[in-house]
């Protein structure tokens, strides 16, 4: 099962770039919660009239954690990985790793599934949040695309435990 299969460099190559993505979406959603809060503590000691610019740390918050846990679960770093390591048997381990992102399917497909209809909704309605205007679709979107991420993320995994091609991440 060498790295060199076409199939499996594309799909390392495709998971990789999803990650990276992840992990530049992650970051940048914090520097925006930092910016925001500071802002706001500034705005607030200097006394100016301006708006809140709280509301920008609280919509930032969807893609830190949504998109974040996309990029965790490529990384194999959700709880279920530290049972499945301290299984001795290989292959109970392998089959434990399966049921494991295969669960992980479940569970992210579900949750996009009930997302997307409150992101319908919040298309549709035109909300938006009181301080800054900013559309309720930003933050649902990140809820809904963190769940399509997971569970590509976890999709990929199940292919590739079934193959017995090397996991991508840090559980390698």
């Amino acid at each position: 099962m060498a790295n060199n299969r076409p199939l499996l460099v594309a799909l390392n190559a495709f998971e990789g770039g999803l990650a990276a993505f992840e992990k530049r979406a992650a970051a940048f959603s914090l520097l925006v919660i930092l910016l925001g809060v500071g802002l706001t503590i500034i705005t607030r000691i200097v006394n100016l009239p301006l708006p809140s610019t709280n509301e920008l740390a609280i919509v930032a918050m969807a893609p830190l954690t949504f998109i974040g846990a996309a990029f965790a679960s490529y990384m194999h770093q959700h709880i279920t990985i530290d049972i499945i390591d301290a299984i001795a048997n290989a292959p109970i381990r392998r089959i434990a790793a399966i049921l494991a992102s295969l669960s992980m399917c479940v569970f992210a497909g579900t949750y996009g599934w009930l997302a997307l209809s409150l992101f319908e909704y919040a298309w549709s309605s035109g909300e938006r949040l009181i301080d800054l205007n900013i559309p309720v679709w930003i933050p649902v979107g990140c809820i809904v695309l963190g769940a399509f991420l997971m569970l590509v993320h976890s999709a990929l995994d199940v292919l590739r435990l079934v193959l017995g091609w090397p996991r991508t991440g840090a559980a390698q």
